[in-house]
Parts: C-alpha cells; structure tokens; sequence
C-alpha cells in the first residue's frame, strides 16, 4: 500500500494588476498549477509562498504594479472560491 503524504496538497496561481488598470490578468501557464509536493514535505504553505514572492520584484524588474499569489486547496475553483493563502507584493519597475 502507497503511503499518502502527510500533507495536504495546494493549487496556486499569479495575478498582475498594472499601474494605472483596475483588472488582474493571470500570469502562468494554467489557471491553477500544482505547488510542489518536494516543497510542502519540507517547510508549509506560507513559507514557500513567501520565498516564492521574494524574488518576484528582481525577476519581474520590468513590470510596475502589483503581484498577487494565490494559494487553494482545490485544483478547480469556482468564482467566489477563497484561497487559503494570498499575499500581495508591488512591482516598482524600472
């Protein structure tokens, strides 16, 4: 028998809202993707979230507004779905 992992799985996705625009466009390749299991079994969701977003302001150095990751427990969410986890950074830009 397959032992299951002791923790629990999470789906996440980018979001960026440029300087000036009031909508969020998606970032990434999917509507969800699947944070890594190699992750989860060495630290929680807050902490790779986190280190996730740190470097966003240097790898994204082009863009000016604001990033938002958002962390669900479900591969396939509804409007209206609250993620359990959301952080937003700002992207200052050149």
């Amino acid at each position: 028998m397959k032992k299951k992992p002791y923790w629990q799985s999470y789906w996440w996705r980018l979001l960026f809202r440029a300087d000036g625009t009031a909508a969020w466009e998606a970032m990434g390749r999917g509507p969800l993707i699947p944070v890594p299991s190699a992750a989860l079994a060495r630290a929680p969701l807050e902490v790779w979230a986190d280190a996730l977003l740190e470097g966003a302001p240097y790898e994204l150095e082009d863009l000016r507004g604001d990033l938002l990751l958002e962390c669900y427990a479900e591969a396939a969410v509804t409007d209206g779905t609250p993620p359990v986890y959301s952080r937003q950074v700002r992207l200052p830009g050149k």
